[in-house]
C-alpha cells in the first residue's frame, strides 16, 4: 500500500510536544506534593490524552497502522483536543482552589 501524503505531519517530535511531556511531569510532582483528589484525576487524564496526541508522530503512524492511516489521524486531533481540555479545567480548579 502507498504511504499517504494527504496531511504532512512532522517525522520527529516537536517542541510543542517536548513542553507537553513537561508539562505532564511538572503537573504531576505537583499534584503529587500539593494537590488533591478531583485535580488529581484530572492530571491522570490530561497525561492519559497527551501520550497518543505526542506519540503517534507519522514515523510510528506509517510503522504500525498504515490501513488505518486516516483513522489515527482523527484519533491524534482528538486526543490533542482533550489534552488541551483537561489542561484547562486542572488551570481552572487549581486558581479556583486558591481562591477561596
Amino acid at each position: 500500500m502507498e504511504k499517504s501524503t494527504q496531511w504532512n505531519q512532522e517525522d520527529s517530535i516537536s517542541p510543542i510536544s517536548w513542553a507537553a511531556m513537561l508539562i505532564c511531569i511538572v503537573l504531576f510532582i505537583y499534584e503529587h506534593f500539593w494537590g488533591h483528589d478531583f485535580t488529581t484525576m484530572v492530571v491522570m487524564l490530561y497525561c492519559t490524552f497527551m501520550l497518543p496526541s505526542v506519540l503517534l508522530i507519522r514515523k510510528v503512524q506509517e510503522k504500525y497502522f498504515l490501513y488505518t492511516l486516516e483513522y489515527i489521524r482523527a484519533f491524534r486531533k482528538f486526543t490533542t483536543v482533550m489534552s488541551v481540555i483537561f489542561l484547562c479545567i486542572w488551570v481552572i480548579a487549581t486558581v479556583m482552589r486558591f481562591l477561596k
